[in-house]
């Protein structure tokens, strides 16, 4: 199989996961400035875990590709294992990030909930962010669908069967096509990428674009990498406008200007 399904898979997730780093950091810095350590480090410790995502992204990217720059990207990735292998320290900065990148929206919901325990009115923060992120949540889903952004599962060899003509789920009922060949990929024996398709509007005017650079001669050398930079930028804008939109909501209902 090619990298195009891992392009098509994870560059969404690489691109959404800068975004959302970046903020998450800007947060981590404000509540610091604003005497809240442990918001503060809850904010930081999500921005380095949505770091580890997309490395994690570039790295089986750049193992499915040719050329010195994907070489570079998986040297990168051995030198940086080695480092924290080294210390332990370092292999407990290494265990911690592992687990959040793993676990990034409960610990977003727990970041809330610590928002709700150190405000003086807990009832109002409550219910802004319980609102917040259940609009967040609701957007990205419709965002992914919408999208067509590729579904990443752990992937179960014991309730899994790959076969000629695609991957089932095995249960107590026999068996279930999950994805045709083609359409998903394993990686690490861990993961399982699965492709599907987005809404025809957005996938013809993505598609319309990449043939516009590829005519002119745009982005020549990452032309492949756009669709999935898009939609990653998509997620990102869905996910922070669902967020948003919760606040303005619970301040409307509650009666307060945003």
């Amino acid at each position: 199989m090619t990298s195009g399904l891992l392009i098509t898979a994870l560059m969404p997730s690489i691109t959404s996961s800068g975004i959302f780093s970046s903020r998450r950091a800007n947060s981590g810095a404000d509540a610091f400035a604003a005497n809240n350590p442990l918001i503060g480090a809850m904010n930081l410790d999500i921005a380095g875990g949505q770091v580890l995502n997309a490395a994690k992204g570039v790295s089986n990217i750049a193992k499915e590709s040719k050329g010195e720059i994907a070489k570079d990207i998986v040297s990168a990735e051995k030198s940086i294992k080695s480092m924290v292998k080294g210390g332990k320290v370092a292999n407990g900065i290494g265990k911690v990030l592992s687990f959040t990148a793993d676990n990034i929206n409960g610990l977003i919901c727990a970041t809330s909930a610590v928002k709700v325990l150190c405000s003086d009115d807990k009832t109002d923060t409550a219910v802004r962010e319980g609102l917040a992120l259940g609009t967040m949540f609701a957007s990205e889903r419709a965002a992914k669908s919408f999208l067509g952004m590729s579904k990443t599962v752990k992937y179960n060899k014991d309730k899994m069967q790959i076969t000629n003509d695609g991957l089932y789920e095995i249960n107590k009922d026999g068996k279930k096509l999950i994805a045709k060949n083609g359409d998903f990929k394993v990686l690490d024996n861990k993961k399982l990428v699965i492709s599907r398709k987005g809404n025809p509007f957005i996938e013809k005017q993505i598609e319309a674009l990449t043939d516009y650079c590829t005519t002119k001669k745009i982005f020549n050398k990452s032309l492949k990498f756009l669709p999935g930079f898009l939609k990653g930028v998509g997620f990102a804008a869905a996910s922070i406008g669902g967020y948003k939109i919760g606040l303005s909501a619970a301040d409307l209902i509650m009666g307060k200007d945003s």
